[in-house]
């Protein structure tokens, strides 16, 4: 079973600025300071966040579920301004997908702001297993809103 979770979110921000953010490490940083519930460590295990890097992503330590991840951008496309990777070790691949892969796109609605979206893309065999990757959603929403916050703030200041 294939399936797809996405959501955007406006920012009133350049693209340009917004992907300052997202298409970079700092994104990554950027969580584990802002958001520790969600993240408490990042280790870039290979790259320099472009095309290629890997990363082992940990959460919390009492959070349930698979402890770490590690994710590889398989593309970082700094003109389209978008990013795509693939977990491929831990979190979902440990629960029974065959594919778990993120994007995280800025597209330019105008020169002062943008909009900022990511798209879940999941593959499993296990039907059942296909509702475990809609508890992705709620993180990724709180990822893109308090991003907007901090592009918001930084840029106003």
């Amino acid at each position: 079973m294939k399936g797809t979770i996405s959501d955007e979110i406006e920012v009133n921000v350049p693209a340009n600025v917004a992907w300052e953010l997202y298409g970079t490490l700092h994104l990554s940083r950027f969580i584990v300071q802002e958001l520790p519930t969600l993240l408490s460590k990042v280790d870039v295990i290979e790259g320099d966040g472009s095309t290629g890097t890997v990363l082992k992503i940990t959460f919390p330590e009492g959070t349930p579920g698979i402890p770490y991840f590690k994710e590889r951008f398989n593309i970082v496309d700094n003109e389209k301004r978008y990013k795509q990777s693939q977990v491929i070790e831990g979190g979902y691949v440990d629960l029974g997908y065959t594919f778990y892969g993120i994007r995280f796109e800025v597209n330019e609605k105008d020169e002062n702001s943008c909009i900022t979206k990511f798209t879940v893309n999941y593959e499993v065999e296990d039907v059942r297993l296909a509702s475990h990757a809609f508890t992705m959603l709620e993180p990724l929403q709180t990822v893109i809103r308090a991003a907007k916050t901090y592009l918001t703030n930084k840029t106003h200041i």
